[in-house]
């Protein structure tokens, strides 16, 4: 199976980890869902998935000296619609079907974000293998390791060539 990955990160001027039980109405409703209801499709396990991915993600962070980042609401809905894209359109990339990039897909949430970032995969079905392959990419890491971060949000959807996985940084304003 071939494996993908796409980093990107996006920089405003300046303006823990929470459960992600809390988080898991956008796998499941709100503009994600609404944006493509017929063909996005979750993993199995998708909120366990996306827990552990968390904690790898905080792991890591932990381990260069960073603050944990948390689960956010908001991020996981951009994130999601991203993911869905990908997955029924088979189109792999930053930028949505509708021509939005990761930062305009925030905005849309009403979230305020100082930095953001996002990673994309497809392809890999665990979270170790993703957050692994991400750090040995240097744009991939420079978005987990964004020191300015403080939330964080998840995005999944069973793809034609396997589980896309959309990660959403952000630093909230």
């Amino acid at each position: 199976m071939k494996h993908k990955i796409l980093a990107a990160v996006l920089a405003a001027a300046p303006v823990l980890v929470a459960p992600m039980a809390a988080l898991i109405p956008p796998f499941i409703a709100g503009p994600a869902a609404a944006a493509s209801p017929q063909s996005c499709q979750l993993p199995a396990d998708a909120t366990a998935k996306a827990t552990e991915l968390g904690a790898r993600l905080n792991a890591l962070r932990a381990s260069g000296g960073l603050r944990a980042v948390r689960p956010d609401r908001d991020l996981s809905v951009a994130a999601q619609t991203q993911a869905c894209d990908i997955a029924a359109t088979g189109r792999f990339a930053h930028s949505g079907s509708d021509g939005s990039n990761h930062r305009t897909r925030v905005e849309r949430t009403g979230y305020c974000a100082g930095v953001s970032g996002e990673n994309l995969a497809w392809g890999y079905p665990t979270a170790g293998q993703i957050v692994g392959g991400w750090q040995g990419s240097p744009g991939h890491h420079k978005v987990m390791m964004l020191d300015r971060a403080g939330e964080f949000g998840v995005g999944m959807a069973q793809g034609a060539s396997g589980p896309v996985w959309v990660l959403v940084m952000a630093q909230p304003c």
